[in-house]
This record gives C-alpha cells, sequence and structure tokens, in this order.
C-alpha cells in the first residue's frame, strides 16, 4: 500500500464522521500508522495540517447546508460537529469572513474546501498519481556503497537544517558517473533527493525540480537480512511493470523514476513508495 492509500483511508474516515468526535488516535488507527505519522503525511502529502482539514470540511459542509437547505442555523453547527451556536459562527465568519445568517441572507458566492482525492485510479495494487513539481536538495554518493554515502551527506545537511516549515519528503534513483538518472539496478552511484520550500535555502546544497507529471506508484517493505538479493524490491517493480501492460499504460521516454523513503510497519524493515513517469 502506497503511503497515497493510507491517508485517503485517513480521508474517508474523516468524511464518514464529520459530525462527529474525530480522534487522531482512532483516524490513525484506521488509516493504519501512528498519529505522528499521521500528522506528518496528511501534510506531506494533502497540504493541509490534519486538525485544518477536518475544520475546513466541517465547516464547507455547514456552507453546502445552509445554501441547499432551510435547517436552522444551530441545528447545521450540532451537525457539522460543532458543540455551541456561538463556537460555530465565530468558526465559520474566520473562515468565510461572513456570518452564517449573513451568508444565508445575502447567499454570497462563497467556495469551500473540497474533499481531497488523492488517487482516482488504482489498478492491480498500483496507483496512477498526478505529482506536483518539487524543489529539492540533492545529495550523491559513489561506490563503493554509494547510497551510504549519499544518506551520510543528506543526514548532515539535515542534523545542520533548522526544524522544517512543512514536512520533508526523501526520494533516491540511482545514478551513473556522470550524476544522470540510471535505470541499470547495480550501478555506481545513488542520489537522495529531500524536498524544499519553494523559497527555502539550500543552505549549500544543489537544488533540482523533480517535475511535475503523472507517475505510476506502488508500495513496497521489507529487508535485506533476509533477503539480500533485494527481491522485495524487484517485486515492486514486476507489480508496476505487470500492471502498465495489462493497462495500456506507458513510460515516458526519459521520465523520471525514484523511491520515496517511508516509516516502515515492521521495526527492522524499509518501506518505500516506487514511481515511474508515464506518457500523459
Amino acid at each position: 500500500m502506497t503511503i497515497y492509500e493510507q491517508v485517503q483511508r485517513a480521508v474517508d474516515y474523516i468524511e464518514d464522521r464529520l459530525g462527529g468526535r474525530l480522534r487522531a488516535e482512532r483516524v490513525a488507527r484506521a488509516a493504519g500508522m501512528s498519529v505522528r505519522s499521521l500528522n506528518h503525511w496528511f501534510r506531506a502529502v494533502t497540504g493541509y495540517r490534519y486538525g485544518d482539514y477536518v475544520a475546513k470540511r466541517r465547516l464547507s459542509e455547514a456552507l453546502r447546508l445552509l445554501s441547499s437547505t432551510e435547517e436552522g442555523i444551530l441545528d447545521i453547527a450540532l451537525e457539522v460537529g460543532y458543540g455551541t451556536h456561538e463556537s460555530f459562527c465565530r468558526a465559520f465568519k474566520g473562515e468565510f469572513g461572513v456570518a452564517p445568517r449573513e451568508c444565508r441572507r445575502g447567499r454570497p458566492e462563497l467556495r469551500g474546501a473540497a474533499r481531497v482525492e488523492l488517487a482516482k485510479e488504482r489498478y492491480m495494487g498500483v496507483i496512477v498519481k498526478e505529482l506536483g513539481e518539487l524543489k529539492a536538495a540533492s545529495f550523491e554518493g559513489y561506490a563503493p556503497e554509494p547510497e551510504a554515502k549519499a544518506k551520510a551527506a543528506l543526514r548532515a545537511w539535515l542534523d545542520a537544517r533548522p526544524p522544517a516549515a512543512a514536512p520533508r519528503r526523501i526520494f533516491g534513483h540511482n545514478i551513473d558517473r556522470e550524476g544522470r538518472l540510471a535505470c541499470d539496478p547495480v550501478n555506481v552511484g545513488y542520489k537522495y533527493l529531500a524536498t524544499l520550500e519553494p523559497d527555502e535555502d539550500s543552505g549549500g546544497a544543489r537544488v533540482e525540480t523533480i517535475p511535475a507529471g503523472r507517475y505510476a506508484v506502488t508500495g513496497i517493505e521489507g529487508n535485506f537480512d533476509g533477503d539480500p538479493a533485494g527481491a522485495w524490491i524487484g517485486e515492486g517493480w514486476r507489480r508496476m511493470n505487470e500492471m502498465m501492460a495489462a493497462k495500456g499504460f506507458r513510460a515516458k521516454p526519459g521520465g523520471r523514476w525514484f523511491e520515496e523513503e517511508l516509516e516502515p510497519a515492521k521495526p527492522g524493515n524499509l518501506r518505500l513508495d516506487l514511481y515511474l513517469e508515464l506518457e500523459s
């Protein structure tokens, strides 16, 4: 399962219970992750903090009810999870700039936050996902042990940075001797990419852009102790290739592929989401 599917489970759980008490522990459990991971990854892949999304969606549902029904304002407040008329009106005006009664009287053209849909296509354990452009700091390592060297450079950079304003995402891929992306699974180099905010200084690290595009994404988890050859990684790529052949998708010529590091479900494991850029 990809991180997008896990967070979508959290979104679906929230949407089914907008009027109830949404404890983060229960939402995290529904998504199969810890509360810490929920808070990190919810914002990383949706752009919303978990609590902000809940509040915005409750108020957006209230906006819909105000515009399409004659229900009383207090009834609507209770229906979307607010305990009092006062707390609801205060939150509604803070979000939309007008009080609920004014909204209903004047029916201004207001737009609430839409429900998040992280992936609309899923086939054979693979999702098809539009990914926006990402700015990232890059770190390279070369044989012997290229991945370990690149990881050490990344860790040193992270340790020297102040806390990030938004969660960082860590991607990686093989490179050749010239630092270019390589498709050979056994290669002389490896590159890590750590996402940056649009105006964030890289602290001296080289900056690259992960281009916006349409990607096939599948999730894998395993370890090299029990599987030194990394067959569990090959299984993920095999699954992706089988899906593409069955559904008629094609890899973009010269497109990007990479791995995103995630928190494993089992101690001692490595968990990755695999990405392959598709033709539009």
